[in-house]
């Protein structure tokens, strides 16, 4: 699993999505990837300052990852309505949902106010 880490104003990790590497590697060939300017800034992770590349979480940059995210589940949700019937087994099942509940997570982060950085290094 891979991290996509989130931090407040005060430059402190708030929230963490744990991701597999499938999901992390189809995000980083997408559209989020290209998504606002990655910056070093120092943030504090377990109570030390460490230098991290993070996005900064402000107007048009926080729309575009919403709108990025609000529309791949749009697609991931069709694609899952299409083949439900054809899920033969609960991990079947469990797969076809992990995608789709990585991208709800991911977006009610980014659309949190609370967060004002986002590392996706």
């Amino acid at each position: 699993m891979l991290d996509i880490s989130f931090y407040s104003q005060a430059h402190e990790i708030t929230e963490t999505i744990e991701v597999s590497q499938d999901f992390y590697q189809w995000l980083a060939r997408s559209e989020f990837s290209k998504i606002g300017e990655s910056q070093a800034r120092s943030m504090q992770e377990d109570g030390e300052e460490v230098t991290v590349f993070v996005v900064d979480l402000e107007g048009e940059t926080r729309r575009r990852l919403s709108n990025f995210f609000r529309d791949e589940i749009v697609r991931e949700s069709d694609d899952l309505v299409r083949v439900l019937g054809d899920l033969s087994s609960k991990d079947q099942y469990s797969e076809a949902f992990a995608r789709l509940k990585f991208l709800q997570a991911l977006r009610k982060c980014v659309e949190n106010e609370r967060f004002k950085y986002l590392s996706r290094v």
